[in-house]
């Protein structure tokens, strides 16, 4: 029987000291193309059902111990369900991660973005996973995750993952028929920016969470959104890829957010919730959809802005929250 669990594990570039900005590091944005094998129903928002079936069937692969729930198990610091899911505080991490109660996930899920709530038998769609750190270690399980639980029929139907794709180039990395990986994923690096960057535009295609203040944001502008993205930056680095655990680095780039005006933001609330096959619950995420437009000297905002294309803002970035399309002008 054909498993992607099967793929060897790749080569991934370790970043070099010095030669990225503050906050950046390595990853590897996917694409993934799955096939409908038979009727698919589901919710119009699907990156709760696609978060919910990963996580199962990865769970159902990495333990060990056949407990029903994490708590407590001995082997957290070293499973590799703990290390991409649950996400513990380890020692070292402590001051960093002290106003939060588990880790940042090491991947980034982006939900099929078809619209309308059936697809027909043959048709094809696409997610996006970025992975870095620990989740890039178990690659090959998080795709058998995703094809066993398309193989289930449990969420929405049955379909098939056929291919994996990165989303930087385009070019086929593996492909169901095949034996193995064609060829690394091509990792992101910060590109130089050409010219001076006044204006941007931000359009969220999935729901956004943000808080400010300690409370969820319903309107927010350049300066908030500036913020969610160099806080989540920074966690990220410092917990996955061995950046820097003071922050000081984001002081300027907050200043400069300062002189930066937003030209227009257009939200409207989008009311989901998650389905939580560990507490039995749906869980409400309502978020923001919506256009902001932003003016200024944005150049030094540039690199952090691609990234967060990826890398995503705000709460429930496993789920496919906090995805954007970014567009620049001169």
């Amino acid at each position: 029987m054909f498993m992607f669990s099967d793929f060897v594990e790749i080569p991934f570039p370790l970043r070099q000291e010095g030669a990225w900005p503050p906050g950046l590091f390595p990853f590897a944005p996917l694409e993934l193309e799955f096939a409908a094998a038979g009727e698919l129903r589901w919710p119009e928002y699907k990156g709760g059902l696609f978060r919910s079936g990963l996580g199962l069937f990865f769970r159902q692969q990495a333990c060990t111990t056949g407990a029903a729930s994490c708590h407590g198990c001995p082997h957290m610091a070293r499973c590799a369900y703990s290390l991409v899911f649950e996400n513990p505080i380890l020692p070292g991490q402590a001051a960093v991660l002290r106003r939060y109660t588990h880790a940042p996930h090491p991947f980034v899920l982006r939900p099929p973005l078809e619209p309308g709530t059936r697809m027909a038998p043959g048709e094809v769609f696409r997610a996006g996973l970025t992975v870095f750190s620990s989740a890039l270690d178990f690659l090959p399980e998080l795709l058998e995750a995703f094809d066993r639980m398309g193989g289930s029929g449990g969420y929405g139907g049955r379909f098939q993952l056929r291919r994996v794709l990165s989303a930087l180039t385009g070019v086929e990395l593996a492909r169901r028929e095949g034996d193995g990986w064609q060829q690394p994923p091509p990792v992101w690096t910060p590109a130089p920016v050409r010219g001076p960057v006044r204006a941007v535009r931000l359009e969220f295609l999935t729901p956004l969470r943000i808080r400010t203040y300690g409370r969820y944001n319903p309107r927010p502008g350049f300066i908030a959104i500036t913020h969610a993205l160099l806080r989540r930056l920074h966690l990220l680095s410092a917990v996955h890829a061995n950046g820097s655990r003071e922050n000081g680095w984001m002081r300027p780039l907050l200043e400069r957010a300062d002189r930066i005006v937003t030209r227009r933001a257009e939200w409207r609330l989008y009311r989901w919730s998650r389905p939580s096959g560990r507490q039995q619950a749906a869980i409400p995420m309502d978020g923001l959809i919506g256009t902001l437009e932003a003016e200024g000297e944005l150049t030094p905002f540039m690199p952090y802005l691609e990234a967060g294309q990826w890398l995503q803002i705000g709460s429930g970035t496993s789920a496919g929250l906090g995805a954007y399309r970014l567009t620049a002008a001169c």
